[in-house]
């Protein structure tokens, strides 16, 4: 990365390391290190606790540290000055012309600044969504859809290989289940009374499917045998629904690489080279599991089953791996899909999943660990409930019940644009009431308005200079001067604007994605404030018939704001509109 913040950073890093190999410094670790921007420009355009940290760690006490890190400054290029008060944090000022550079940088990279050439790029699966094929794709999975969408998009943008991939459950007892109920439903449509059942699926959407049935085979299945028609009516299902569940992603423009299915890897042998792997480590042996906490299980008796050493890694009990009957667990279905993506050669595993899953993960990355050897091999990112609220009121849901809320049903009322922003504008362990009566608002109030409309008032000056005739400066002939033209706000709006690439790089670490929407907000409201500043101080409007120049500056990083705001927008996967 090339940006200011980076190469502050990277100086750091160097000049902390130096100090330690001559035994002057202790330690040190750069994420203690803090660059905040300054709202006094006077004081600097930006301020580190550089200083303040690295003064405490000091071997040599008589070590002039300060005298030391301001002449080490003057290596810098892009830096005009600095000094260091009393407060002990290092006040930066930059080079104006240096700046201005990268403002030029941003027009002329356009829609590829920020993103950053990895050498040592990853490859890197991450895995969302994967609900269970059992109904269309609902409120539940959709948090997990888009955090799973954005964070991809993220890692592409910073040199990654990625494969976004949907595991589809089409095996084990809840298939059957889906399978019974929409032959049930097909009964029902040929006019024999059949009931269902009260653990089966009643759902609107399976008469539907039924009716496709119908009109492709008439009667047919009413006379074949119970094993051959359960096949094909689960296998018809778990066919019509993911195909449903793809139409209704693909609303949101959330596309996957890949649909790797349980029943495949049921029928290969993964899960017997797994087993294999997992004894040789000594991590199987014949045992038996306690009973069931907090639970009233009438005929629960003990049985002697396989079991996978989870607690000797990350969990706090042993998982059966292999029932007594022979049958691999669901564990073990996921366990073998797991190894599966290992050794596809993947350097990393994201796996998201809901907050119902939480008391999963210890026993998955267990097993991870066992066979990568490597205990950040599988990160899970949880995503915590969406409550849905439409007229003040929460919208309770449940599939069984058939109250469920679909991802259709909402994107219907309110777009694509609220659904993806709002998704991943707080922090995936955190709960989102999502209002549907809120987030389509036109006003200050809704983010996602606020920061399409700042993209649109920038569009508009942009127009109206095209209408004067009045372009870009040429950057050859920029001085300094040109400098003069920007307003201590504009300053530190442009100093916002260039952080850009670092922001994108602290995100692809974190895979945190509210970090991209926060840096939108605080974006957009510094350019709102710009301009309503300038509809009282013509000093502050952005273009001046009478003096080009200033126009120039301006537009200079108007424009370098609107690159920025579309690059983001993009990440999120909202549109970046000309006019509202």
């Amino acid at each position: 990365m090339n940006d200011h913040i980076s190469k502050l950073l990277v100086f750091f890093d160097n000049y902390a390391n130096s100090l330690i190999k001559n035994n002057i410094l202790d330690n040190f670790d750069l994420k203690n290190i803090n660059i905040d921007y300054l709202s006094n420009a006077k004081r600097g355009d930006v301020s580190s606790n550089f200083f303040l940290i690295t003064k405490k760690k000091l071997i040599k006490k008589d070590f002039d540290i300060k005298s030391d890190i301001i002449n080490k400054f003057k290596d810098l290029d892009f830096i005009d000055k600095i000094n260091i008060p009393e407060t002990s944090f290092i006040n930066i000022f930059f080079k104006k012309k240096y700046l201005i550079n990268e403002l030029f940088n941003i027009l002329n990279l356009k829609q590829n600044y920020g993103i950053i050439k990895n050498k040592k790029n990853k490859k890197i699966n991450v895995e969302f969504v994967s609900a269970n094929p059992t109904g269309p794709i609902h409120v539940a999975h959709l948090r997990g859809a888009v955090l799973g969408d954005v964070i991809t998009s993220i890692l592409l943008k910073t040199g990654n290989e990625v494969t976004k991939e949907y595991y589809v459950n089409d095996a084990g007892s809840q298939i059957d289940i889906l399978g019974n109920s929409l032959y049930k439903r097909y009964c029902q449509l040929l006019k024999i009374n059949i009931q269902m059942e009260k653990n089966e699926y009643p759902g609107e959407y399976l008469k539907s499917i039924a009716k496709e049935i119908i009109s492709i085979d008439g009667n047919k299945w009413l006379d074949t045998k119970d094993e051959e028609r359960l096949i094909f009516f689960k296998n018809f299902a778990v066919k019509s629904l993911i195909n449903d569940i793809k139409k209704d992603l693909s609303l949101l423009n959330i596309h996957f690489d890949k649909f790797t299915y349980e029943s495949d890897i049921v029928k290969s042998n993964v899960i017997d080279k797994l087993f294999n792997i997992l004894k040789d480590q000594d991590l199987i042996y014949e045992g038996q599991l306690d009973k069931p906490k907090g639970e009233d299980l009438k005929d629960w008796e003990p049985r002697n089953q396989l079991l996978f050493k989870s607690s000797k890694l990350f969990d706090d009990v042993d998982r059966s791996f292999k029932k007594s009957n022979g049958e691999w667990t669901y564990f073990a279905n996921d366990a073998a899909y797991h190894y599966d993506k290992y050794i596809r050669k993947f350097d990393k595993l994201i796996n998201i999943w809901g907050a119902d899953h939480i008391g999963y993960i210890p026993r998955m990355k267990s097993l991870v660990q066992a066979i990568s050897n490597n205990n950040n091999y599988l990160n899970v990112l949880v995503c915590q409930i969406v409550k849905l609220i439409k007229n003040n009121e929460i919208l309770k849901m449940s599939k069984r019940e058939d109250n469920f809320i679909s991802l259709r049903e909402v994107y219907d009322i309110v777009g694509k644009d609220p659904l993806r922003y709002f998704m991943v504008s707080t922090k995936n362990q955190t709960p989102i009431d999502f209002n549907m009566n809120k987030v389509i608002e036109k006003n200050k109030d809704n983010p996602v308005f606020y920061c399409q409309y700042a993209f649109a008032r920038a569009t508009s000056v942009i127009n109206k200079a095209k209408k004067l005739d009045i372009t870009y400066p040429n950057q050859d002939s920029i001085n300094e001067n040109f400098y003069n033209y920007f307003s201590e706000d504009e300053i530190e709006i442009i100093l916002l604007i260039l952080t850009y690439p670092y922001l994108l790089y602290q995100t692809s670490n974190s895979l945190e994605p509210h970090r991209i929407t926060n840096y939108l907000e605080k974006l957009s409201s510094s350019f709102h404030s710009i301009w309503n500043k300038g509809k009282d101080n013509e000093l502050l409007r952005f273009i001046d018939e009478n003096n080009l120049e200033k126009t120039q500056a301006k537009l200079l990083w108007i424009e370098s704001l609107r690159i920025v705001l579309k690059n983001a927008f993009d990440i999120i996967g909202i549109h970046a509109p000309d006019s509202m």
